[in-house]
């Protein structure tokens, strides 16, 4: 939906050969969706390599990844519909985007639209220093507005950064 509709309820008018069809279109501030692939593996990557992770590479603790995501609502400075986003100093979104990882709170670093996309966002998270090994479930929320949710598979342990913080604590 382009950003100049304004949210609300609209009549959806879809007009074929068989006839025309309405049907009413409740229009949100935002409506976040992460995208994945036909296995259903969240499209993310590595925030550091532009590398993308797949299910057969998990994240490691303190790792910055950027979750491919749509529907996050306006952006500052404004920008036309149907333009691919600028590489340099992409708009960011307006409205405050959260993430959850198995529930907890986890660091939304930056939220943007997606460089030379139309009409896609890409939202870095801080993957906490602690996880527990195995699948996590990641969402994001925009507005009171729940993103699906999806399955991260995780390493154990801490991240390096915060190995060497706790061992420059100890000297």
């Amino acid at each position: 939906v382009p950003f100049e509709v304004k949210p609300g309820l609209l009549q959806l008018a879809v007009q074929g050969t068989s006839g025309s069809w309405v049907a009413p279109l409740n229009v949100k501030e935002a409506a976040p969706a992460i995208f994945v692939d036909a296995d259903g593996t969240p499209v993310l990557q590595d925030a550091a390599s532009q590398l993308v992770i797949d299910a057969g590479t998990p994240l490691q603790p303190g790792a910055r990844v950027q979750v491919l995501a749509t529907g996050l609502g306006k952006v500052t400075p404004e920008w036309p519909t149907n333009t691919p986003a600028p590489v340099d100093s992409p708009p960011s979104v307006v409205a405050p985007v959260t993430a959850f990882l198995d529930g907890s709170p986890i660091q939304v670093i930056s939220a943007t639209l997606a460089p030379t996309l139309i009409g896609n966002y890409l939202v870095e998270l801080q993957i906490p220093a602690f996880v527990n090994r195995g699948a996590s479930e990641l969402r994001i929320v925009v507005n009171g507005e729940e993103s699906n949710r999806v399955k991260l598979y995780l390493e154990p342990g801490r991240s390096e950064e915060h190995t060497s913080e706790l061992q420059s604590l100890r000297h």
